[in-house]
């Protein structure tokens, strides 16, 4: 095995890990690089998005569009976890992800099917808001 492949695969387990440590969170690519600087795994930026893009195909990761003049932000999909049939909900003081796999969300995609005609695509999409957590601690 070449070193450089060697690096690749690497890095490439670290920025791994680094996302499902934070599974419970969105992730942005920029900080996945401030975190393999810190673990002293100096990374180019680049490679970083080039594998988050491939995670993205494979379903491993998420990726959520920017919000107004913001990045993309990245999500560890655990298997199984369905994430496919349910929305999502983000936190905007803590970050935190929040699956909403709630019988309800039938209700809603059958509400939208048939009243609207229009077919939810719930892998991707997020609502966005404030946790308990952070509303209870004065923190929104």
């Amino acid at each position: 095995m070449t070193k450089e492949h060697h690096y690749a695969t690497a890095s490439r387990r670290k920025i791994l890990e680094i996302l499902k440590e934070n599974k419970d969170r969105t992730v942005t690519a920029a900080e996945i690089g401030e975190w393999l600087r810190r673990m002293e795994n100096d990374v180019n930026i680049t490679t970083v998005y080039r594998y988050l893009d491939k995670l993205e195909k494979d379903g491993t990761v998420i990726r959520y569009a920017p919000r107004e003049g913001g990045r993309a932000s990245y999500q560890y999909v655990e298997q199984g976890k369905g994430c496919e049939n349910h929305l999502h909900m983000k936190c905007g003081v803590c970050g935190r992800i929040y699956h909403l796999d709630c019988a309800f969300m039938e209700e809603i995609a059958e509400h939208i099917q048939k009243d609207h005609g229009f077919t939810l695509s719930c892998r991707d999409s997020i609502l966005y808001g404030t946790c308990r957590d952070c509303r209870t601690s004065g923190l929104s």
